[in-house]
């Protein structure tokens, strides 16, 4: 048995098909290129005080989840869900729907990223053979419009290099990491997808416990007969140099036009903060909100002159607003209050070091809390990742927590954590003050 399928449990829950989470049906909305129109926001809203507890998540997907909903209301939800537009035909069409599509794409004039996007999603939903993908298995398209999705993995990704053939075909990671498979268009980006996709479920069939991930059959069967199955051949490493994580908060200008940015701690909201978004869309911008997998929302199409207007507004409702505040340093699951496996109050945890995260790494996410080895809130590799177990923490330094050994008999309290990161962030104060004298 690998160490995958001892983390392995539970599904990606959907509209059809919930998963039960200790605060109820966890119901997760694919929407699609993560554009939501405030009229929807708003009828969501109404839905989680009406079916759930109120309750919402922003994943790391760019989705959105609905928490604490209940049995006896999930008919009555679903109807509600298909007036907004947002169900599928069944359950596996919505599961294989992984596909994130840059925040930003389309505001430029460019279509065909978005275009992609959803017949990407459409040849996905149509196919039934490729309804047999892993639930998490995700396909990304980097429209290099601004905020750069080049540090989110990706089974099969699609980054923009510029050009007649403008996205660069990578498989198994961010964008530094993936298998170069060559370039193309927009227009090709469906079919190739679904070869790779095909190919993944190929070669994996064959296998007595296929991978439930790209990075893992490139590792059983290599690169090459992946590429040779999809028509297509693995090229040198393709590097573009560091990249910075993005931070999608305040105003936000690419070409001549202004977007506003604001966060919420862990990606969670209430449906009155739904609600204040929705309204904000309307009044300050075009009616529409795009989901981003930082966990975030922006406003398109604002004025410039009202930017200081628009952050009091949502600082009034309890988003994050300014760049520099320490909750963005942090990340965490829902812990012991939410899950199954969580045996330890992360979030409470996340936000008693945060300030330690963010003298530490001045940008992104510095800290990841995770409940347990699974590590749901955040896949990428974190400067100071943390795994709980009852109450006591694994610490894994530049490395993801899925690097942590399951059985690591080194545990540390949270005052022996505080004290390690306090320690760390004075010793990086000295030798800054000492660089400049």
């Amino acid at each position: 048995m690998t160490r995958e399928t001892i983390l392995r449990k539970g599904w990606c829950p959907g509209a059809r098909r919930p998963m039960q989470a200790k605060d109820g049906l966890l119901v997760r909305l694919r929407m699609s290129g993560g554009v939501v129109p405030a009229a929807t926001m708003r009828g969501l809203a109404q839905a989680g005080r009406a079916h759930g507890n109120g309750l919402f998540d922003l994943s790391a997907r760019g989705n959105l989840q609905m928490r604490g909903v209940r049995g006896e209301s999930l008919p009555l939800l679903i109807e509600t869900l298909d007036g907004l537009g947002l169900l599928d035909e069944n359950a596996a069409a919505e599961a294989v729907r992984n596909v994130l599509v840059s925040p930003f794409a389309g505001l430029d004039g460019r279509d065909g990223v978005s275009n992609a996007g959803k017949a990407l999603e459409a040849a996905l939903a149509a196919n039934k053979d490729l309804h047999a993908l892993p639930g998490k298995f995700g396909f990304l398209i980097d429209a290099g419009s601004g905020l750069s999705l080049g540090l989110v993995p990706s089974d099969v990704r699609f980054d923009w290099t510029g050009g007649k053939q403008s996205f660069a075909i990578g498989i198994g990671g961010h964008a530094n990491e993936a298998i170069f498979l060559g370039l193309c268009g927009a227009d090709d980006i469906p079919n190739i997808a679904s070869r790779l996709a095909r190919a993944f479920l190929q070669l994996g069939s064959q296998m007595a416990e296929p991978p439930r991930r790209m990075r893992g059959l490139i590792e059983s069967c290599g690169a090459g007969a992946i590429a040779g199955l999809a028509g297509l051949r693995p090229g040198p490493p393709r590097k573009s140099g560091a990249i910075e994580e993005p931070c999608p908060v305040g105003l936000l200008r690419f070409n001549e036009r202004y977007c506003f940015g604001v966060g919420a701690a862990f990606g969670r909201l209430d449906a009155n903060m739904l609600d204040a978004a929705a309204w904000a869309a309307e009044i300050f911008g075009t009616g529409e909100i795009r989901l981003t997998p930082w966990r975030a929302l922006i406003v398109p199409f604002v004025h410039a002159e009202k930017a200081d207007a628009i952050r009091a507004y949502f600082a009034a409702h309890r988003f994050i607003v300014d760049r520099g505040d320490a909750r963005l340093a942090i990340a965490a699951c829902g812990g012991a209050s939410a899950c199954e496996r969580g045996t330890t109050d992360t979030r409470s945890d996340a936000l008693a070091l945060m300030f330690f995260a963010r003298s530490l790494c001045m940008t992104g996410v510095a800290l990841h809390v995770s409940g347990c080895a699974k590590i749901c809130a955040r896949q990428a590799a974190t400067p100071f990742t943390l795994i709980a177990h009852a109450g006591r923490y694994d610490l894994v330094v530049d490395g993801a927590a899925i690097d942590a050994g399951i059985n690591d008999a080194k545990r540390l309290d949270l005052a022996a954590v505080r004290e390690i990161l306090e320690t760390m962030a004075r010793n990086a104060r000295r030798r800054s003050e000492l660089e400049r004298q």
